[in-house]
């Protein structure tokens, strides 16, 4: 049993136990307690804390030894005896015995020392008798074996086993402490040889006496700087001798002893990286050893380390971070442009489309065939608003959307809202229920319309889409925390459509997530991901509440910043300004747009005002025909060939500074109207646009 309390203890670590015959001189243990017995005439036995005998049993009588003991009785009252014994004591047989422990200096405990067996008066025969018979031996025997014991005073015992205990105490301590300063010195070797593999220098500094003691160092260094003497003097010769002169002075400052402490503050090591001579990498540290009662360092290590491979490594890290920023953002460009060209590409034939039924709305009274225009229009619309959607999401992963805010009217933007969803719940028998109840709907507000727009639309979009025919949608806008200067809009969307499970909820804001994979779900899976981006992006608070067959309710909480005076004037002038034909009578328009469709389109919107139009195919076409001409107005598209519409527009600036240009563009990025902007057109207008939006922008470029 003892052996494998052995086994387990050096098996795990943490649970070893210190035993006295792993440290100490055994032989010269046995010795010293033999020797303390003979002496005095006492039993002594040594014994590990894990209860196995550490020594062999000394001066033993008979007595207890071979006839006691040996009987089952016997022992077991001599087992109870050594269990609860302390100190010095009767034992059952009224002999006196001993125990005291075996402790290291830190009060650890390693065994105890037993012994004793002594009579502390002559005994009483005719009891010792009686003891016999119980335990079953002989009665002449066990008194003739009694007769040999020892006696002694309890004074001369209990001073015996004292000296005993101090004895062996301080030859366990003191071979304890021998082998943990062996222990010491081995560790502290093998620190210093582990230290050698990182650092091929170490030194000693005593900040106060400016002097420094080698630890470890190549015979090279230490042929200039010597084992040990005046630091300062040392590190002016490393610095003359394995710096380069570029990084000399550098050196010098930061081994100054004098500023070191100060330098140090309550950091515990400070570090300077240098050339040396050999044009390797090397990096000197400072590594505060202690301080004194006012913080100030008195000790430190200085130790030298190699770092060129650490270095070539970093080099080898940021040369392949740069060329994978370079790939990501050629990737990035690559994307970028792919989708300005889709753009491009698709909101041209939709300005087509869209110019064509505006036309047709104008010049036909037809109902059917005004029906037929209007669906073709929502229908447009619609792919409009995910060709956006596409694009914003992009923006947002990207990190480049960014808020342009304007004049708003809240009351304008809920009804510009509800005149693109009514028709929608319309055509799928969904009733629509507004209910906007704001003391402040007649307040002006400073905020990216277009983008709250977006975020309402979707949400709205979203709720129709999942609402089966005969379904309801409910809209509700309310006032919250009105003050001075702001105000916040609570907008409540609700549905009686399908609902969301708690799974899907878990991830609707990434992109491309979708309710369903059903073929009826049409939807890109790209609402939700941007109406959160614009939520975060605004400052808004979204929450949401559904369940599976139920429907689906967002709260949208939007802070608003109420415009200035200048702000609300501006809009209002804006706003009451009708469209005047005679501002347009016998006007001269030039219409730079490679597109033909589109630029017939935009011609006969004009020529039904009253305008003479002219239209030049290219940039560079339209660049000559305004230098030989006279144009009240200039539509120029961006994407042209021979010249694009920034080019074009700069080369008529050069000659002509007044003539209004309007940009014609299917980007409509807040980045791409401060374009247009800055090369000196007037105004700008996004691809695909109605009739009346074109013409009050040429109204308002040809009236100021």
């Amino acid at each position: 049993m003892a052996k494998e309390k052995e086994e387990n203890a050096l098996t795990n670590p943490l649970k070893k136990t210190i035993r006295i015959q792993d440290f100490c001189d055994m032989d010269l243990f046995e010795q010293m307690i033999e020797d303390w017995s003979i002496s005095t005439g006492l039993a002594a036995v040594a014994i590990g804390s894990d209860g196995t005998y550490v020594s062999k049993y000394h001066y033993f009588t008979n007595f207890c030894q071979n006839l006691t003991r040996k009987t089952a009785e016997g022992l077991r009252r001599c087992t109870e005896c050594d269990k609860t014994g302390k100190g010095t004591y009767l034992c059952h047989a009224d002999l006196v015995d001993f125990a005291s422990a075996i402790t290291l200096e830190d009060g650890t405990v390693l065994g105890n020392m037993l012994g004793g067996q002594v009579l502390p008066k002559e005994p009483n025969e005719a009891k010792y008798r009686a003891t016999a018979k119980e335990l079953g031996i002989d009665p002449d025997v066990y008194i003739a074996a009694l007769r040999k014991v020892n006696v002694r005073t309890p004074r001369e015992i209990e001073a015996a086993a004292k000296l005993l205990n101090s004895v062996v105490n301080m030859f366990v301590r003191t071979s304890w402490n021998s082998r943990q300063d062996a222990k010491t010195l081995s560790e502290r070797a093998n620190i210093i040889f582990s230290l050698s593999k990182i650092f091929f220098c170490n030194y000693y500094i005593d900040l106060s006496k400016d002097t420094f003691r080698e630890i470890e160092a190549t015979e090279e260094i230490r042929s200039v700087m010597g084992e040990k003497g005046r630091a300062s003097a040392a590190f002016q010769l490393s610095k003359d001798k394995f710096v380069r002169k570029p990084y000399q002075k550098d050196y010098e400052a930061f081994t100054d002893i004098k500023t070191l402490s100060a330098r140090l503050g309550n950091k515990y090591s400070i570090s300077y990286e240098y050339i040396d001579t050999l044009s390797r990498w090397c990096r000197v540290t400072f590594i505060v050893v202690d301080r004194d009662k006012h913080k100030a360092v008195r000790h430190a290590l200085l130790v030298f380390q190699n770092v060129q491979e650490e270095k070539e490594r970093e080099i080898r890290v940021q040369e392949a971070l740069e060329k994978s920023a370079e790939e990501a953002n050629m990737a990035n460009r690559v994307k970028s442009d792919f989708l300005a060209r889709m753009s491009h590409d698709m909101r041209t034939p939709l300005t087509t489309i869209m110019g064509l039924c505006d036309i047709g709305e104008e010049n036909f009274k037809d109902e059917e065939l005004l029906r037929y225009f209007g669906t073709i229009k929502n229908s447009s619309g619609y792919l409009l608003s995910i060709l956006s959607d596409i694009l914003d999401m992009q923006k947002t992963v990207s990190g480049d959307v960014k808020l342009h805010p304007g004049i708003c009217h809240n009351a304008a933007t809920a009804k510009t809202i509800e005149k693109i969803i009514r028709p929608l719940a319309a055509n799928k028998n969904i009733k629509l229920i507004t209910d906007f109840q704001c003391q402040a709907t007649n307040c002006y507000f400073s905020i990216d319309r277009r983008r709250i727009q977006q975020l309402i639309m979707n949400l709205l979009n979203n709720a129709v889409k999942y609402t089966q025919p005969g379904g309801t949608v409910q809209w509700s806008c309310r006032v919250i925390n009105q003050g001075s200067d702001g105000i916040a809009f609570r907008h409540t969307i609700s549905d009686t459509g399908q609902g969301m499970s708690a799974d899907f909820m878990k991830i609707m804001y990434e992109p491309f997530t979708q309710v369903t994979d059903s073929p009826e779900d049409n939807g890109h899976g790209l609402g939700l991901a941007i109406v959160k981006k614009l939520a975060d992006l605004m400052g808004a608070t979204i929450e949401c509440q559904s369940e599976l067959g139920k429907g689906t309710t967002f709260v949208v909480t939007v802070p608003h910043v109420k415009a200035s005076a200048e702000e609300i004037a501006e809009y209002e002038r804006k706003k009451q300004r009708a469209e005047n034909a005679e501002i347009f009578f016998g006007r001269k328009i030039l219409v730079c747009e490679d597109n033909s469709i589109n630029a017939e389109i935009v011609k006969k919107i004009l020529q039904s005002r009253k305008m003479e139009v002219e239209i030049a195919s290219d940039g560079g076409q339209g660049v000559e025909m305004a230098e030989n001409n006279q144009y009240d107005a200039i539509f120029m598209d961006i994407r042209m060939p021979v010249l694009d519409g920034y080019t074009a527009a700069k080369k008529i600036r050069e000659f002509n500074k007044t003539v209004p240009i309007v940009a014609i563009s299917a980007n409509n990025f807040p980045e791409d109207i401060e374009k247009s902007l800055t090369v000196g057109m007037n105004a700008h207008l996004a691809k695909p646009f109605d009739i009346k939006k074109m013409l009050a922008v040429l109204q308002e470029v040809l009236t100021k």
